[in-house]
């Protein structure tokens, strides 16, 4: 039975909206998709699909205004890409009702100087960072004021000129932990082990994958718990959230907290929308089953410009997927893969699997 906190209709907006848009489906809410990218799986599960040029505010203007004229809306959901145009949330936010954070919820979270003077303040373990030019040797990242996915991340080389903060590179374990808060406090859902692409040109942090259920000590998993119980109270999150570290040597290093739905939510079964809403509207009105099976999402960049062929037959576990005769150019991503297995290495062993099922088809276009 479909819970009572599920809308019949919902807005999403988010760079990518596929994921949104199928956790919508699979509770039973219609939706209404603003991207831009306009994916066919999108636009199919979609009562409707807008494609918009970014998230800035002037370009989905038009698309927003419509969607409430056409289909009478007032609640939305948001997704990653919104963090270059945190203004776009404060638009939305006066005509609109937001499931998931505030605008001023999201832009603190964002606020770098703000958010590790608190981790300090809580002592939180992360690791160093500057806000002008580091003098000495040590290996530094060049970081982005606001960015997603890794976008815009660099080797920080002393004589170049940025806008940004310099971080220090921890070589490790790269992970996240996705989780729900609430006024009741934060359930943990799941740690994850994430990837970033590879690149001819260097080291390369532009996300690429992430695996669920990965396996952590009982000490790291107490005290992510306790830093999060620690950071939700200060920041007032609502919902579900993830929040990027790194593990080295037992140690954890706290790098950011993604204050929407990450791309992990896809990975726990189908039913953490409710999950969302249940946070958001501090209610508990159905008990919410994830799954337990391990499971990972990667993108898949091309290699070099790719035309999709017209009559191309996805495979089932093939999302993202991008229209008939669209043109990929060489690093954009060309669609998402998500595979499944008993345990983390069959996972992977599958993830590989289906990479070299898809080279093939994107080359045959059989």
């Amino acid at each position: 039975m479909q819970s009572s906190l599920v809308p019949k209709c919902l807005l999403v907006i988010a760079k990518s909206a596929r994921m949104l848009v199928q956790m919508c489906v699979d509770s039973g809410c219609e939706v209404v998709a603003i991207d831009c990218f306009a994916d066919s799986d999108t636009r199919q599960m979609a009562k409707q699909t807008y494609q918009v040029a970014s998230l800035a505010w002037d370009d989905i203007r038009a698309a927003v205004t419509a969607v409430r004229e056409v289909h009478g809306l007032g609640e939305l959901v948001y997704g990653s890409g919104l963090e270059t145009y945190p203004e776009t949330l404060s638009c939305l936010e006066r005509d609109w009702r937001i499931i998931g954070n505030s605008a001023a919820t999201f832009q603190r979270v964002q606020d770098k100087h703000d958010f590790f003077a608190r981790l300090d303040s809580l002592s939180i373990r992360h690791p160093p960072v500057m806000f002008t030019k580091p003098e000495d040797d040590f290996d530094w990242l060049l970081k982005p004021w606001c960015g997603e996915g890794g976008l815009g991340i660099r080797r920080s080389n002393n004589d170049e000129f940025a806008d940004g903060y310099w971080q220090r590179y921890i070589e490790g374990r790269s992970m996240s932990v996705l989780f729900v808060a609430s006024s009741g406090g934060v359930e943990l859902i799941g740690f994850n082990e994430q990837w970033a692409a590879k690149s001819d040109g260097g080291q390369s942090f532009l996300f690429e994958g992430i695996a669920s259920h990965a396996k952590v000590s009982r000490s790291v998993q107490s005290e992510i718990a306790d830093w999060l119980d620690r950071l939700v109270n200060v920041y007032g999150l609502r919902g579900l959230n993830s929040m990027d570290f790194m593990l080295r040597a037992g140690k954890c290093y706290v790098l950011e907290i993604n204050a929407r739905i990450s791309a992990s939510a896809q990975l726990y079964g189908k039913s953490l929308l409710l999950k969302h809403l249940q946070a958001c509207q501090n209610s508990r009105d159905t008990d919410v089953g994830l799954s337990t099976e391990p499971s990972a999402y990667q993108i898949v960049y091309a290699q070099k410009k790719v035309t999709i062929p017209e009559r191309l037959v996805w495979p089932d576990w093939a999302v993202d997927r991008p229209n008939p005769g669209a043109i990929v150019a060489t690093g954009e991503p060309i669609c998402s893969i998500i595979a499944t297995g008993k345990n983390s290495g069959q996972v992977l062993d599958n993830l590989h699997r289906q990479q070299r099922i898809l080279a093939n088809l994107l080359e045959t276009g059989l």
